[in-house]
């Protein structure tokens, strides 16, 4: 089958190519990578983490997988209240269920062509073989080292006998390869009713976590429509909530409502910037589980409303965002993008959130859980408050992009909070033919944040080669601008898969990452 696809991880991207090789369409070539990469990334994403997705067709229909799971229903809200200021970013209060493997089944479903155990096949061969540290991973270990050292199952694998493993390392997952081996062999359902689930829970309760079997077996994976704004000749769809994706659609909605295109030089890094803070303003404001509280999308997404809302930010003299007084929780998270002849195209996202998720590795299973806890708020009556039983706001959002009907462009990125500005900054650039989507995918970018982005105060950085004048272009109150160092992973690592206009294929991944974009056919 022709097609092409971009991960932050050459082994993954190749992992991706064989199942085209062998016949498999766009949906089992993500899949492909994304087994792999929870294999050679594991600090970014794993079985125990999230997933969102988006699956679209040359029919003109998409579907959106909801792969994230809810807080455990024995949680103590209260307990969380006198012992802590925030929901822990690590230990086993910063679990909630995991949802990758239920949103991988409900994307094979969805069109898939391989079976589950063809699919997971090369990433059960890397685990056995072992593979080769990755500047990221090693990165993560060393950012991370305190918080693995907490864990014996998690400090075994990667800090062994007190000794960081550095870059060029070999790392060996035998336990997390028998899991693989497991659901491919079992299903899923090794995981939310089967073995693999009871390991992982006895270890968390022997850890203190409230998590139990019957959690796991609630687990639903939801596929739905995905959430959509016109802008010129496109169609663009992003996940609906919990995901955030609906903060680029009331960025560009906002910036639209003033008259302002989208800017491939930068022109526009003003409007760009206070469009992305009112889009993240709202998300503190409205953001939670859609099954218990709802967005205002209809208003949020006219571009008449928000332009004026646009119009009048622009003279604020403070922004009124809650991201600089959060603990650091930097978007630990890969994407994946693949478009094959069929005129299918997924983008996918998984993750753990902050690097190495909780930090609690189960050693029988060899499986990381995430810390997506973290995304909640202990506020009382907030939109996203912590409620057992209940998602929490979320930061995965993949992107596709439609032409007369047909997918055009697949489109991700880690990045958090800022993912929407990451995407935000590059969309132009991955819609034009004329621009290189490398090109576009390289270039200098900004982002604003504060300790949600591990800054240690409200910060607009700026790549080092970004052109002189954006630092006055993004000059605000309450935000120090300063330079950081050309490709700074606070900048995300994107990727991107397009249709040219003679019809093939062009593929992109991040300078910022150890990807690799491969086409085929």
């Amino acid at each position: 089958m022709p097609g092409a696809i971009a991960t932050p991880h050459e082994l993954a991207t190749r992992a991706g190519h064989e199942a085209f090789a062998g016949g498999g369409n766009a949906i089992d070539a993500a899949l492909a990578a994304a087994a792999m990469l929870t294999v050679v990334f594991p600090h970014q994403c794993g079985l125990g983490g999230d997933l969102f997705a988006l699956i679209g067709g040359h029919d003109g229909r998409a579907v959106s997988v909801n792969g994230s799971g809810a807080l455990p229903a024995a949680v103590d809200v209260e307990e969380y209240r006198s012992r802590f200021s925030e929901v822990p970013g690590s230990g086993p209060h910063s679990i909630t269920v995991p949802g990758l493997l239920g949103g991988w089944a409900r994307i094979l479903d969805t069109g898939g062509s391989m079976e589950l155990a063809e699919i997971v096949a090369p990433a059960i061969r890397a685990a056995e073989d072992g593979v080769t540290v990755s500047r990221s991973l090693a990165a993560g270990i060393r950012w991370r080292r305190e918080v693995l050292l907490q864990d014996k199952g998690i400090a075994d694998l990667f800090v062994p006998n007190g000794r960081a493993l550095r870059e060029g390392d070999i790392l060996n997952q035998p336990a997390l390869r028998v899991s693989l081996e497991t659901i491919a062999a079992e299903g899923v359902s090794s995981f939310y009713t089967g073995s693999v689930g009871e390991s992982i829970v006895t270890t968390l309760q022997g850890q203190g976590s409230p998590l139990t079997m019957d959690d796991l077996a609630a687990h639903r994976t939801e596929a739905n429509d995905p959430l959509g704004l016109d802008y010129g000749d496109y169609r663009l769809l992003t996940s609906p909530p919990n995901s955030q994706g609906f903060m680029l659609l009331e960025s560009i909605a906002a910036m639209v409502g003033l008259g302002i295109e989208l800017d491939v030089s930068g022109g526009d890094a003003k409007y760009k910037l206070h469009a992305a803070m009112l889009a993240s303003e709202d998300r503190d404001r409205y953001l939670g589980d859609p099954d218990r509280v709802s967005l205002p999308l209809s208003s949020l997404l006219d571009e008449a409303m928000t332009g004026d809302r646009l119009r009048e930010r622009l003279h604020r003299t403070q922004p009124e965002l809650e991201l600089h007084r959060r603990t650091a929780a930097h978007g630990d998270t890969v994407a994946i993008c693949a478009m094959d002849g069929d005129g299918m195209a997924v983008s996918l996202i998984q993750s753990l959130y902050q690097t190495f998720g909780s930090g609690i590795l189960d050693p029988v299973t060899g499986i990381i859980m995430h810390n997506r806890a973290r995304g909640f708020s202990l506020t009382r009556g907030a939109a996203n408050e912590l409620i057992p039983g209940t998602r929490p706001a979320h930061t995965l959002m993949p992107l596709l992009a439609y032409r007369e009907g047909r997918p055009v462009a697949s489109l991700g990125t880690m990045g958090g909070r800022a993912q929407a500005q990451i995407l935000l900054q590059t969309l132009a650039g991955a819609l034009d033919p004329t621009i290189a989507l490398a090109e576009t995918l390289a270039a200098p970018r900004w982002v604003f944040g504060g300790k949600d982005l591990g800054f240690d105060y409200p910060m607009i950085a700026i790549e080092a080669d970004a052109a002189s004048a954006l630092d006055e272009q993004l000059r605000t109150d309450g935000f120090k601008v300063e330079r950081v160092e050309p490709q700074n992973e606070n900048m995300g690592h994107a990727n991107a898969v397009r249709i040219r206009a003679d019809g093939g294929f062009e593929a992109a991944t991040d300078s910022r990452s150890d990807g690799l974009a491969l086409v085929h056919g």
